[in-house]
């Protein structure tokens, strides 16, 4: 039986390993591309203005993927939200959690996309671009993240049209190569709290909201009291303590449910494909909407707050907003993932929380340089031959402050 030294050598050397291939892919990737256009980042001020044309996203298609990652193109795995009790432990079931399976060069292919929308009918023709609401996140996030890099593929169509692929950079790939235990859950625990904001009381046991405290019933009291009162508790209570609840099932990240939505900016029609966390129960007889679950480290500081304000506001808004989705709940959680408070916020008031403020920032910058990007893509894209399928790479590279296409 190997040491605990060897494992952890055995270990260091895969991670060092994975981290020399991802970088000597990037090196020969970079070798065999020739550049076609640049376009320079600017300030963030100087893309402030009034607001581009966007029209609201209308949902054309879907498609639900299974446990095992069957695509089915229909709404089955569109969960409803509902409040958890608090407080919850996002680390428990950390050990069954089954991580999202990716292909090794696809991380998320359009073929599905595509597929959902031909199973509507939907003439992708008349649109500009077809893309995953990840490659928009990127964008819009940029003049505010100069410092990350990032790579979309693009993919020329017939008629001037662009597919936009996911792509990963080598730092994303030697980030995630190191990845360590701590990193792997907190990532889970975004999962987990997705699962418990999304239980269904008839596959899971019964859903219980918060209850008065009962000595009788410990798991209402439990975090009042001392573990020898608890001790002292439980002996006294044995013969009426409710049997214990069966246990929950694995977090599976497989299971998802995508929405194909058309929006316009300015003169550009796009479809972009989102994943939908869940769907808010319906009121008065109408629709609820989408609903983005998210958690975070519970602020303890004036400091903590503006970093709050400043990085994950502006990324839930521009994640929220690309999508229509009108709601985004918070989990605020300690250090040990024990969530203890939530917070629901309406994604269209998020920039009025921040104007104003020496952290805050302004939401048409994000998207005048979105427009600007996409706008350029597209006709750099006009000028090559029309062939269709030829294949670009659009990269932000930090350390030249300039959005690069390349063909390769």
């Amino acid at each position: 039986m190997r040491s605990d030294e060897e494992l952890q050598s055995i270990l260091v050397l895969m991670f060092a390993r994975k981290i020399t291939i991802a970088i000597s892919s990037f090196a020969k990737s970079m070798a065999a591309r020739r550049e076609l256009s640049r376009l320079p980042l600017k300030e963030p001020r100087a893309y402030q203005g009034a607001h581009p044309q966007i029209s609201q996203p209308k949902e054309v298609a879907c498609y639900s993927r299974d446990a095992d990652r069957t695509v089915h193109f229909d709404r089955r795995a569109l969960r409803t939200y509902r409040p958890p009790p608090l407080p919850v432990q996002l680390d428990e079931g950390f050990e069954t959690f089954v991580e999202k399976a990716h292909a090794r060069d696809d991380p998320a292919p359009l073929k599905d996309v595509l597929g959902a929308l031909a199973s509507k009918g939907v003439d992708v023709a008349a649109s500009h671009i077809v893309t995953y609401r990840n490659n928009l996140n990127k964008l819009l996030l940029t003049p505010f993240q100069p410092d990350d890099d990032w790579e979309i593929g693009v993919e020329r169509q017939g008629g001037g049209r662009v597919h936009l692929q996911v792509r990963e950079t080598a730092r994303k790939a030697a980030e995630e190569a190191r990845r360590d235990e701590r990193q792997r859950r907190f990532c889970y625990w975004g999962y987990k709290f997705e699962a418990l904001c999304t239980a269904d009381a008839d596959a899971g046991g019964e859903r219980e909201g918060w209850r008065p405290p009962s000595p009788s019933d410990l798991g209402t009291c439990a975090h009042l009291c001392s573990t020898a009162e608890l001790s002292r508790l439980r002996a006294h209570y044995a013969e009426r303590q409710p049997a214990p609840a069966a246990p929950a099932a694995a977090v599976d990240a497989n299971e998802e449910f995508c929405c194909v939505m058309s929006l316009g900016l300015e003169r550009i029609k796009i479809l972009m494909a989102a994943e939908i966390d869940c769907a808010d129960e319906a009121r008065d007889g109408g629709g609820g909407g989408f609903v983005e679950l998210k958690t975070s480290k519970a602020p303890r500081s004036a400091r903590d707050t503006a970093n709050f304000e400043r990085n994950k506001l502006l990324r839930y808004w521009v994640q929220s907003f690309l999508a229509g989705v009108p709601k985004i709940v918070v989990g605020f959680r300690d250090d040990q993932g024990e969530v203890t408070s939530v917070q629901p916020l309406r994604t269209m008031q998020i920039p009025r929380m921040v104007r104003g403020k020496p952290h805050g920032w302004d939401p048409s910058v994000a998207l005048r340089f979105g427009h600007t990007v996409l706008d350029w893509v597209l006709r750099e894209a006009a000028k090559l031959p029309a062939d269709d399928g030829a294949q670009l790479v659009l990269r932000f590279e930090p350390s030249e402050r300039a959005l690069i296409l390349y063909a390769t």
